[in-house]
Order: structure tokens, then C-alpha cells, then sequence
């Protein structure tokens, strides 16, 4: 399956731009001038092609902000999340195994090493997570976000999107499939 049919057959396409649109707007203010940064994300990722059940994939979607300088990260933002298994033997190939949200809990890292694009600032984001799914529980994990501007050659070695590492569920969605993530800059500092 081609990547077209892929966003397709997951319904990703209107319905996750529309995510993304919506998203910085809900970060937007928070503690202007401070050195704060915002990431964003609509995107799919799925499990390793070597794990046994490789056809689990997460659509995540939603934005926080993060201070890098004093490792800390803004627990007030988050999203949503819907954890899908292609395969054949259900209608339309895919059953929803779990959606819900998630929120940021934790600052790991965060990787930064080119040069700003206008007011978006390729780097890598690392952070926990906690999602919770509408069914109850919740599950932690540890979310990398990878930003690049690739029309610019603006490269972080990382694809473009998400790896999210659920150890409760024995799950790693480590191969980012397709989306749109953003960094940006941070508050207070100019792109000119």
C-alpha cells in the first residue's frame, strides 16, 4: 500500500489538517516572552515492521509547551489519541482498539542543532507522556517529536512525526508514517 492509500484507508487526511489548525491556537499566550516553546502534531505512526502485531498504529494529535533551558514542560497541554489495528478481517481493514487523550508529564530532552526557518525551529522534542484512554486507565510512555523543514533541507535525522514508546502495552510506535509536526521558536526571540 502506497502512502496516498495509507492516509486514505486511515482517514487521516481533512480530519487531521483540521487537528493541526486547531491546535497551536490552544498553547498560543502561554507565558509570552519567557523562552517558552510550542510543538504540534497531527500525525500517524506505526509499530516496527520486527514486532510481532506491526499492524498497530496511533494517530496523535495535539500541541504543548516546553521551556528546554530549566527542563520543564507545561502540563496543561495534550491531545487526543486513537489506536488502530489494520487488518483484513474487519470492515474497512482497521478496528479501533482504544482513543482517548493524552498530557504531557515530563521533560527528557530536547535537540537542536540548525538553523531557524522564519519562526519554526527544526529540533527534537522528547517528553513524557500519559495517555488515558476513554475506557478507563491510563498508560505511560515516553513521546519524541521530530520537526524538519525538508524543502529547506533542514534535517534532524529523524523522520517527520512521532515515536512513542508505551512499555504497559509492550507497544513502540517507532515508525512515523505520515504528518505534520512544528517547533517553534522561542517566545521572546525575533525571526529576523
Amino acid at each position: 500500500m502506497d502512502r496516498r492509500q495509507f492516509v486514505k484507508h486511515a482517514g487521516i487526511g481533512a480530519l487531521g489538517l483540521g487537528a493541526l489548525a486547531a491546535s497551536p491556537g490552544a498553547v498560543a499566550g502561554y507565558r509570552k516572552g519567557d523562552g517558552h516553546q510550542h510543538f504540534s502534531l497531527v500525525s500517524l505512526s506505526g509499530t516496527s515492521a520486527a514486532e510481532v502485531g506491526s499492524d498497530n498504529v496511533m494517530l496523535l494529535e495535539g500541541a504543548a509547551s516546553f521551556k528546554a533551558k530549566t527542563g520543564q514542560v507545561d502540563r496543561e497541554g495534550g491531545g487526543n489519541f486513537n489506536h488502530i489495528r489494520f487488518t483484513p478481517a474487519f470492515p474497512a481493514g482497521q478496528q479501533l482498539l482504544a482513543s482517548g487523550t493524552w498530557e504531557p508529564t515530563g521533560f527528557v530532552s530536547y535537540t537542536s542543532t540548525l538553523p531557524d526557518y522564519g519562526r519554526v525551529r527544526p529540533s527534537i522534542v522528547v517528553v513524557t507522556v500519559a495517555l488515558h484512554p476513554d475506557g478507563g486507565g491510563s498508560f505511560e510512555g515516553t513521546l519524541l517529536v521530530a520537526c524538519n523543514v525538508g524543502f529547506a533541507g533542514l534535517l534532524t535525522g529523524q523522520p517527520e512525526g512521532f515515536q512513542l514508546n508505551l512499555p504497559g502495552l509492550g507497544l513502540n510506535f517507532d515508525n512515523p508514517l505520515v504528518g505534520l509536526t512544528h517547533i517553534s521558536i522561542p517566545e521572546g526571540e525575533s525571526s529576523a
